[in-house]
């Protein structure tokens, strides 16, 4: 088991690098590297030797007012994701990178985030689908995508991961949401398909995790969980302490969580919240 942190903990469009120099003074060994940063040049990156690092759906950032969407019925958009995911896949074999999580799109494009750090809200917000495809129609040609994107991935010896969506404020745009959709999707692409189970995307989208039944059968398809706190209705990217929703969750299940990997995904705090929730969970799931 080990709990990675994902840099997007510094406020949006910051310099990735930033991230990575102060996780590694704090002794933050295991990083994902996040999408909400400005432009990063790969060339003048520094992965440091000592670390491991997973990539995580829009890295590197080329343009931070891009939403990567491969359900997109604007052409441009949607191949635009596809090429950039491919890229993103080169990139990992490159820097010997073995994981990436990719997120299955939405249906209808995004406008713009509310990124609202006080009310922890940084949800996205929509624009209606202008397509004539039905949901199911649009699912079904995104599993094929997800499909060859991992046939892709498998040539490169980079193992593709899917992260569940889930959202109480756009729910009718989040797709591979509910257990039926992520089933299909499973079904589809076969037993190469593996999630990074985000558990505040499920909450949010109304799968009872409190059922052992239910855990388990998203548990055995899972190579990592993404973990973070949610305030009310919004995914709000909190770090995880002894109370909330998630906290109780990792508690409950924390004999199985102990044999997983974690990702503490937060969004606009501090090195000093992030080390102190890494501390707590190690120590929750060493117990």
């Amino acid at each position: 088991m080990s709990v990675f942190v994902s840099t997007t903990y510094l406020k949006d469009k910051s310099k990735i690098q930033e991230a990575l120099d102060e996780l590694h003074a704090h002794n933050i060994r295991n990083i994902e590297l996040g999408s909400n940063h400005t432009r990063t040049d790969i060339k003048s990156l520094k992965l440091y030797k000592d670390s491991q690092y997973l990539a995580h759906n829009y890295f590197p950032a080329e343009d931070p007012n891009f939403i990567l969407n491969i359900s997109s019925q604007n052409s441009k958009i949607r191949n635009h994701s596809i090429r950039f995911i491919k890229n993103t896949i080169k990139l990992c074999k490159k820097l010997n990178i073995g994981f990436y999580t990719i997120h299955p799109g939405f249906f209808g494009d995004v406008t713009k985030s509310k990124n609202i750090p006080k009310t922890g809200n940084f949800d996205f917000q929509f624009k209606k689908n202008a397509s004539v495809k039905t949901r199911n129609m649009i699912i079904n040609e995104t599993i094929k995508i997800i499909g060859d994107l991992y046939k892709f991935a498998d040539k490169r010896n980079v193992q593709l991961l899917v992260e569940n969506e889930g959202s109480q404020t756009s729910s009718q745009f989040v797709i591979f949401a509910i257990p039926e959709e992520l089933e299909l999707l499973k079904k589809e692409v076969g037993e190469s398909l593996k999630f990074n189970f985000n558990l505040a995307h499920a909450t949010l989208a109304g799968i009872n995790l409190d059922d052992l039944k239910t855990f388990l059968h998203f548990y055995k398809n899972s190579l990592f969980f993404e973990v973070s706190e949610i305030s009310g209705e919004y995914d709000s990217h909190l770090p995880i302490g002894a109370k909330g929703q998630i906290s109780s969750l990792l508690k409950r299940y924390s004999s199985y969580f102990a044999r997983k990997n974690l990702i503490l995904e937060y969004r606009n705090t501090n090195i000093r919240e992030v080390e102190s929730s890494h501390k707590y969970v190690t120590r929750l799931l060493k117990a």
